[in-house]
């Protein structure tokens, strides 16, 4: 048996050691994702499932004019349904 708080801990702590990263999908619903390539995520509003949206599909233009900030990390969190003409 293992605790829950032996699992957070543990993936909290691939988090530090860059092996995870953590993405607020909702108010107060993270998951962990061990791809740390750039890339952005899609939330299915029906089935919860995050889907990986490459990086070179959205189109940023405004980020590098951040006032008084230099960016060091961007992802884009969309939510959506299928659309009922797709599998």
């Amino acid at each position: 048996m293992i605790s829950r708080a032996t699992v957070y801990n543990t993936l909290n702590l691939f988090v530090d050691k860059r092996l995870l990263q953590r993405l607020l999908v909702g108010e107060g619903r993270f998951v962990y994702d061990p791809d740390l390539s750039p890339h952005h995520h899609l939330v299915d509003e029906d089935t919860g499932v995050v889907h990986d949206i490459p990086w070179e599909a959205l189109e940023i233009p405004c980020i590098e004019s951040v006032e008084g900030f230099e960016v060091t990390n961007c992802q884009v969190v969309m939510r959506g349904r299928r659309k009922e003409d797709t599998p």
